[in-house]
């Protein structure tokens, strides 16, 4: 009995180390995209910016809605009025018309979603009182597609989590009163740990249960003896 319980116990630790070893190899990886990572003040000088870190990608594109490209424009007016606008808008930054969105900034996000990155966050700025935005999630290149969301002044220059991420290849940023700059873009991912990895303890789990079978034979025979 006493051999058993110890098998047992074995057992048991082998599987702790193989879920321990499992969670500090499936280490987390944070993607954190500032839109004007330079701070600059200047036309892009084109109408999409491509970022990328970690080896993960994603391009905005600026929009005049519905599908027309709109130059991009790196603002940079202080604290609160820094971030991706447009050239030649209202303060370069992203208008309404009537309640509809005038322009937009649109993400490509199919890359960080095929490399199976979730809880995504944009981050909006000069969003002031009385002032908000509206995100839109679409399958289709340079088409604001469904809406998912407006956001008022309490998520001014705040990480906000992107409505049905992960369900649309492409989202995008508009105004949905006044005007607005978005700032910055994050996800997570957590990667399955590799077998290679693995390989030791599950190495140790099944010396244990040869162990164990030999050690039942053996007393089987003395049984019989």
């Amino acid at each position: 009995m006493i051999r058993i319980s110890h098998t047992v116990s074995l057992q048991r630790t082998a599987l702790a180390l193989l879920l321990a070893l499992g969670v500090s190899q499936a280490k987390a990886t944070l993607v954190a995209l500032d839109l004007n990572p330079s701070g600059l003040n200047a036309p892009v000088g084109s109408s999409s910016n491509s970022y990328t870190q970690s080896g993960y990608t994603i391009t905005a594109t600026g929009y005049d809605n519905p599908t027309t490209t709109h130059e991009l424009f790196f603002k940079n007016g202080g604290v609160g009025e820094t971030g991706l606008g447009l050239v030649n808008t209202n303060d370069n930054e992203l208008q309404v018309n009537n309640g509809v969105p005038a322009n937009y900034i649109q993400l490509d996000l199919h890359t960080l979603l095929s490399a199976g990155f979730t809880n995504g966050k944009i981050e909006v700025g000069s969003v002031q009182p009385n002032e908000s935005f509206s995100l839109y999630g679409s399958s289709t290149a340079g088409t604001l597609g469904a809406f998912l969301g407006t956001f008022g002044s309490s998520s001014n220059d705040l990480f906000v989590d992107v409505p049905k991420f992960g369900t649309y290849d492409y989202v995008s940023v508009a105004a949905a009163s006044a005007d607005v700059l978005p700032v910055a873009f994050e996800a997570v991912s957590t990667p399955v740990p590799e077998m290679n990895a693995l390989l030791p303890i599950v190495g140790l789990l099944s010396a244990v249960a040869v162990g164990e079978v030999l050690r039942r034979r053996k007393l089987a025979l003395t049984a019989l003896n």
